[in-house]
């Protein structure tokens, strides 16, 4: 039996290619499509999910509470540790992780700079999983000056050769090698190549002694339940709070899964990373274009069930039952879609690299989860693209069909038009998401920021007492550069992070106390990066108290304050007391994703952070050589702004690509279903055409006659498709702070560019029959 289903099976795929063809390759595309994003999707959702206790983790964030504002870092007081191991009998263990962004190792002669280096301590071994290659993880931490390194860093700094018990000199300080780890996955939010000892000083709860804390429990924790009770935390850290900042002031502790750590937002001094919402999104992309598959097969199965209807009466009449004719549709079907699950995964083999380079991933078809997809959707896949066809025609009677009557070929030709627009409502709203997606990437590529970042290079100093020596000689050979056109020293404009300072201001007679962004600059800063002034002046060495008192500010801080002028206004933070001298137009410093910030700018150089050079890359070298003359321990570390800003939204540029991708796939598919479809009732229709043509209805009219019901109902799908699409576009926009608007070319635009991929899929095909001669197709 399986033999006879097999052998008519190829039969009728060679006898009808080009619809199996559209039938095998829209199914097939459709399947790679939905494993592709499930691969990406599984990798996003995979984040740290791999250590042994990933379950039982959580990192520890802050609120830091003021009487007029509140900030959420990412990051917890050290005294947080010890105070959770005595307080709460639930944490088995903390570990405190401290970055270290200005790392110097000197190797031999060379300096490098290497990233993903960390402080912490020997917990950190026991909340998370490290797999030691060399040494053992008890004790390898617990010496100070000691360093654990990475597999790939061993090959760096030691050539291959075996690196326990041998020193690195970092930060010209020798570190002890103490173990060697394998390399983490790629799908961590904690990139780690090296570990340095520290211990961590608990002298206050509100310095700037934080780090990133995460807990380890005894069993799986009850989150809901233990937030609540980081109350307790609340009340060990106030008297330390009161001493030293005020009673306005408290701490607000909250505990976040390790594994939601990757879609986690709105703390400060996190990096950018998931998206939950798009992961969401993707899914539902997956599901839709898998569903555009399986309809096509659907669609074109029931429009070939004229054809097919004379067969069904003939088996019925020599003794075939509805089930054994069901089962032999199943089968054909079953087969076909066997042949489209092996070209699927052909295609994805072949897409993976294309695919991990193109977005940087390593997304890889291992895991058991994988491979139980296929085997789950295998079977459902077989059901719903056969299952329907198979019902409609083992139910036809073999005494109407053979006598020619169109029993039940009505009712599916309204089937195929639910299904074909049930199709373009998908594509719709697919489309209208590539143009809202367009439409705010251009958005942000050409809003005003404030400032203007073009040849804007930020150098990082070093932090040590001799380099700061160094630092004034340094400018001022930067300043004699007449490659370099402007110079400014002080905190630079870091994306990544901005310093904040509590201050206190008086609104109405009463003071106010508030944490603030802070960014220390110098008299050239404003011109430098074309920052302008909406009142008062700029800072000037003319103006002694400008290192001492004053202070600029952005219109947001003036806003915040509820001034109309904040000219003349008086703030007071740690060691400054004076009023405000200028106010400048507000400013990015980071993504559009996030409003603008009250922000103060400090006239301060000492001790200097980093440096802005507006200069072409072409004088790097120049500029490497001064670095060379003047800090001849440290690495020259350096970014140009412009791409700094840029890369934030690198995020937003991969998901357009991804939608941009799946949704050319979806719409293929769509025209390759409808090229079908159209070429079966062309081929339903030929001797109605040849009557017509003879009758002298013209060229025109029959291509009319044939369009117009694709085009009517591509307007029904347009009312269904568009108000949905409006407010997934709405909703989408509303997670930036700055968005585009929605107009209507937004919805026009997806539905002529439908409206004419429909009439260019089916018109050669239609013009094809309206153009042939009418004499040889009323002769069959």
């Amino acid at each position: 039996m399986a033999a006879n289903y097999l052998k008519i099976t190829a039969r009728r795929l060679f006898r009808q290619k080009t619809i199996s063809l559209i039938n095998i390759f829209g199914l097939s595309i459709g399947l790679a499509a939905c494993l592709l994003i499930f691969l990406y999707v599984r990798h996003e959702s995979s984040y740290d999910a791999y250590h042994p206790n990933a379950a039982r983790v959580a990192r520890l964030t802050t609120v830091i509470h003021g009487a007029g504002s509140d900030v959420d870092v990412a990051l917890a007081p050290f005294p947080a540790a010890t105070n959770l191991l005595q307080s709460f009998p639930e944490v088995e263990a903390v570990a405190r992780v401290d970055d270290e962004s200005n790392l110097v190792i000197k190797v031999g002669a060379e300096i490098l700079g290497p990233k993903n280096f960390m402080y912490s301590e020997p917990a950190i071994f026991s909340v998370f999983g490290f797999t030691f290659l060399e040494g053992t993880s008890a004790g390898a931490l617990s010496a100070p000056n000691s360093l654990v390194i990475s597999r790939s860093s061993e090959k760096r700094f030691f050539g291959g050769q075996p690196a326990l018990g041998k020193t690195l000199e970092c930060n010209r300080k020798s570190y002890k090698v103490t173990g060697v780890f394998a390399d983490r996955p790629a799908n961590t939010d904690l990139k780690i190549d090296g570990i340095l000892s520290k211990e961590f000083k608990e002298d206050s709860w509100l310095a700037d002694d934080f780090a990133y804390t995460y807990i380890l429990f005894r069993h799986i924790p009850n989150l809901a339940l233990f937030n609540h009770r980081l109350s307790r935390l609340t009340t060990l850290a106030q008297p330390s709070l009161d001493e030293n900042a005020g009673k306005d002031w408290r701490l607000i502790f909250h505990a976040e899964a390790l594994t939601d750590v990757h879609f986690a937002k709105g703390h400060q001094g996190d990096n950018p990373k998931g998206d939950r919402q798009f992961d969401r999104v993707f899914s539902a992309l997956a599901i839709f274009i898998l569903l555009i598959a399986l309809l096509n097969y659907i669609n074109l199965a029931t429009a070939r069930a004229a054809e097919r209807a004379k067969e069904v009466g003939v088996r019925k009449v020599i003794g075939a039952t509805p089930q054994s004719v069901a089962r032999h549709f199943l089968a054909e079907s079953a087969i076909l879609v066997t042949i489209a699950w092996l070209v699927a995964i052909g295609l994805v083999a072949l897409a993976l690299p294309f695919f991990n380079r193109l977005l940087d991933t390593q997304l890889s078809w291992t895991g058991w989860t994988t491979i139980l997809l296929p085997i789950l959707l295998f079977p459902l896949t077989v059901l719903l693209a056969g299952g329907y066809p198979a019902l409609v025609l083992s139910r036809f009677r073999p005494v109407s069909v053979l006598k020619g009557a169109s029993t039940g070929l009505a009712k599916g030709a309204s089937l195929r038009k639910i299904l074909t627009v049930a199709q373009f409502v998908i594509a719709l709203g697919m489309l209208t998401g590539v143009v809202a997606f367009f439409n705010q990437m251009r958005f942000l590529q050409h809003q005003d920021l404030g400032l203007d970042q073009q040849q804007v290079m930020h150098i990082g100093l070093p932090d040590d007492s001799i380099a700061a020596a160094t630092a004034p000689a340094f400018y001022q050979a930067l300043r004699q550069e007449s490659g370099i056109r402007a110079v400014s020293v002080g905190s630079g404009l870091p994306v990544d992070g901005v310093a904040m300072n509590g201050i206190e201001v008086n609104m109405g007679g009463k003071k106010r106390q508030l944490l603030c962004h802070s960014f220390f600059i110098d008299a050239q800063f404003l011109s430098l990066l074309h920052i302008s002034l909406t009142e008062g002046r700029n800072y000037s060495d003319s103006f002694a108290t400008d290192r001492t008192e004053n202070y600029i500010v952005n219109q947001a801080f003036v806003r915040s304050m509820g001034w109309k002028s904040g000219l003349g206004q008086k703030i007071s933070s740690d060691n400054r007391t004076g009023m405000i001298v200028g106010v400048v137009k507000d400013f990015f410093w980071h993504s559009l994703h996030n409003s603008i910030d009250p922000a103060m700018l400090i006239y301060k150089t000492e001790p200097p952070n980093a440096v802005l050079v507006k200069a072409p890359p072409s004088e790097i070298p120049r500029l490497k050589q001064l670095w060379k003359t003047y800090f001849p321990y440290s690495s020259f570390d350096y970014w140009f702004m412009d791409e700094a800003f840029d890369a934030q939204y690198k995020s937003d540029r991969r998901t357009q690509f991804l939608f941009n991708a799946f949704t050319g796939l979806a719409i293929l598919i769509s025209c390759l279903g409808l090229y079908g479809l159209v070429s079966l009732i062309t081929i339903q229709r030929t001797k109605e055409l040849g009557i017509r043509k003879v009758l002298g209805a013209s060229i025109p009219r029959l291509v009319l006659l044939l369009t117009s019901s694709q085009l009517w109902l591509i307007c029904w799908a347009s009312l269904i498709a568009l108000p949905l699409a409006a407010l997934g576009a709405q909703k989408w926009l509303a997670t930036y702070a700055y968005h585009a608007a929605i107009n209507g070319w937004m919805f026009i635009l997806p539905v002529v560019t439908l409206l004419l991929l429909t009439l260019a899929v089916t018109g050669y095909r239609i013009l094809r029959s309206a153009l042939a001669n009418p004499i040889n197709s009323l002769r069959e």
